[in-house]
C-alpha cells in the first residue's frame, strides 16, 4: 500500500498487505478511530494467546484473547510509520497523508492550507454547517452529518476512501494582540488559535466502475470570501486528486445556489447536466446541478 496522496497514488481502496495480524489490528484500529495515542493501542488492540486455556470437562481447549507486549506494539508502529501508513506521535497517531502544507497571506493573516486532523473536527463542523445553512448547500450538509457520525475524518481501507483537507486562519500578531494579552506561553503551546474558515471534502465510490472518479465539496466561512481561500483550496484539492489518480471530480448543488455555480464556472469547472426537481426547499421544488472537473 502506498500512503494516500504520495507520488504514484494510492490505489481508490487500497490492497492492504502487512507483515503480520498485529500491523494489521494496529492499522484497523487507527483507521477506525483517527487519531489514538500508543498507551489507548496498547490497551485496546488484542490479539490470541499461544498458550491454551482449559474449558470445562468434554470442552477441549481454547486460546485467550490478550494485549500484546508494549514492545511490540513500539516496534509495529515504527514499521507503520516507516512505510508511510501512519504518521505522528505518540500522543496523536493517525493515517498519513501525504499532502504538503501550502500558505498564502490574506486580509485577516496567514491561511495554511493541509490534510485535516482530529482536532479540528468541531472547528470543521462548525464552518460546515455555516456554510450548509447560509446557501443551501446540501452535499455540504449531508457530509457534516457523516462527519459528526463517523469517528475518523480520514478514512482509507478495502472498501472506503475519504479525505479531507482544511484551510486554517492564523491571525497576524495584531489581531491577535486585540483579541488577548498572549502573554501564557503554556497556554501558548496547549492551544492551537488557529481558526478554520474553509474546508475541501473527497469521497470516493465503492464501486470498482466508479473509483477512478470523487464527488468533491469546498466551502469557505461567508466571513472569509473573496481572499482566494476557494480557489485555493480547490487548486490544491485538484492537484491532490491528479497525483492520486483519480480521473474526474464532481460536485452536485442546488440551482438556486447560483454564487457556488459560478465560482466553479470561473474555476474551469463544467456543466454536466439537471436532475429536474431534485430538491425540495422550503416547500419549493428545486433542480439540481452538476459540474465536474478533469484533473
Amino acid at each position: 500500500m502506498t500512503a494516500p496522496g504520495a507520488r504514484g497514488g494510492m490505489s481508490v481502496h487500497p490492497t492492504l498487505s502487512f507483515d503480520d495480524e498485529l500491523h494489521r489490528r494496529i492499522y484497523e484500529y487507527v483507521e477506525r478511530n483517527g487519531a489514538v495515542s500508543a498507551d489507548e493501542l496498547m490497551r485496546s488492540i488484542r490479539v490470541e494467546s499461544d498458550a491454551p486455556q482449559s474449558k470445562p470437562a468434554r470442552s477441549g481447549t481454547y486460546t485467550e484473547s490478550v494485549c500484546p507486549p508494549s514492545a511490540d506494539v513500539e516496534a509495529c508502529l515504527e514499521t507503520l510509520r516507516e512505510r508511510g501508513y501512519l504518521t505522528g506521535p505518540d500522543e496523536e497517531i493517525r493515517i498519513a497523508l501525504s499532502a504538503l502544507e501550502t500558505e498564502f497571506e490574506c486580509d485577516d493573516g496567514t491561511v495554511r492550507i493541509r490534510p485535516a486532523r482530529e482536532a479540528d473536527r468541531d472547528g470543521l463542523l462548525e464552518t460546515m454547517r455555516g456554510v450548509a445553512d447560509e446557501s443551501t448547500y446540501i452535499v455540504a450538509e449531508n457530509v457534516a452529518t457523516q462527519l459528526e457520525r463517523d469517528s475518523a475524518l480520514v478514512r482509507a481501507n478495502e472498501e472506503r476512501s475519504r479525505v479531507c483537507f482544511v484551510a486554517s486562519l492564523e491571525r497576524d500578531a495584531e489581531s491577535e494582540t486585540d483579541e488577548g494579552d498572549g502573554d501564557d506561553p503554556a497556554t501558548e503551546a496547549a492551544v492551537d488559535d488557529s481558526e478554520i474558515v474553509g474546508w475541501l471534502h473527497l469521497d470516493v465510490h465503492e464501486l470498482p466502475s466508479l473509483s477512478h472518479t470523487a464527488e468533491l465539496t469546498v466551502g469557505v466561512d461567508p466571513g472569509y470570501r473573496r481572499q482566494g481561500i476557494g480557489s485555493s483550496l480547490l487548486e490544491y484539492g485538484l492537484e491532490w486528486a491528479a497525483r492520486t489518480g483519480y480521473h474526474k471530480v464532481y460536485q452536485s448543488l442546488p440551482a438556486t445556489n447560483e454564487g457556488a455555480i459560478a465560482f466553479l464556472e470561473d474555476e474551469g469547472w463544467e456543466r454536466e447536466g439537471v436532475r429536474t426537481e431534485q430538491y425540495r426547499i422550503d416547500g419549493e421544488f428545486v433542480d439540481e446541478v452538476t459540474l465536474a472537473a478533469w484533473p
